[in-house]
């Protein structure tokens, strides 16, 4: 709150000191500008016959010196000496006033970067996954429930995420049968020591839910992940995603 009061008078000082200087300019060119007329500038402004009848009109008008153009041209030449420095003025401040305003809205419009702290919880932002996750032990028989499980069969460098289309990977599900699944999605896992890690998606198989997929939770030779979800008409085969570690 502070920096953005600061911020305001940045801007509100240089504005106002703007309007001064405007203020004096405006004010020198109605004292060039308006200038008493004397008698002698209404004579000369006149010629031929009607000059001489307003001469003989004017009280001591042959006394007075008749004005020539030259120090008109020198008055317009000493305002505009005097008013170029306070129009660069104004400028230099109007430019400072416009940078400081589109600092500002950068500022402001610049997103903050998502921060992913927690223990057990796995982020895939493009698909606005954001859960945590439960232990699913490599002796349960019972079937899983609507929660996204990291299962204990799996092998070593081999994070393997499981849970059902209809409700927790439902948006993996359907990024896979809308065509939206791409090679290259992040996906954003804390460990249990609260450890953060990033995976990277390098493909993905339709397969049979039966042992000839043992490879998708087979150890893997670099830390690695694989999700698995259901797909078909009847939740008949395995959608497998598979992920490298990319911090």
């Amino acid at each position: 709150m502070a920096s953005h009061s600061r911020l305001n008078r940045r801007l509100v000082l240089p504005f106002a000191l703007a309007l001064v200087l405007a203020g004096e300019v405006t004010g020198l060119a109605l004292a060039v500008r308006l200038q008493p007329l004397t008698a002698a500038s209404v004579i000369d402004t006149r010629s031929g016959p009607s000059a001489s009848a307003a001469r003989d009109h004017v009280p001591g008008a042959t006394s007075i010196p008749s004005r020539s153009a030259e120090p008109a041209i020198r008055t317009e030449s000493a305002y505009g000496a005097l008013a170029r420095p306070v129009v660069a003025a104004i400028q230099k401040t109007t430019a400072s006033i416009r940078t400081a305003s589109v600092a500002k809205s950068s500022q402001a419009k610049a997103p903050a970067a998502p921060e992913y702290r927690g223990r057990n919880h796995v982020w895939i932002p493009t698909l606005g996954i954001n859960r945590s996750i439960s232990s699913f032990a490599c002796t349960r028989s019972r079937p899983p429930d609507n929660y996204i499980y990291r299962w204990g069969c799996a092998g070593t460098n081999n994070v393997y995420l499981l849970g059902h289309a209809y409700s927790v990977f439902k948006p993996l599900h359907d990024a896979y049968t809308g065509g939206r699944l791409r090679t290259g999605m992040k996906v954003v896992y804390a460990d249990g020591a609260g450890h953060v890690h990033t995976y990277s998606v390098i493909w993905w198989r339709v397969v049979a839910p039966t042992t000839s997929a043992s490879w998708a939770w087979a150890a893997q030779s670099r830390p690695s992940m694989t999700l698995q979800t259901c797909v078909g008409s009847r939740s008949q085969y395995r959608l497998m995603v598979r992920l490298v570690g990319v911090g």
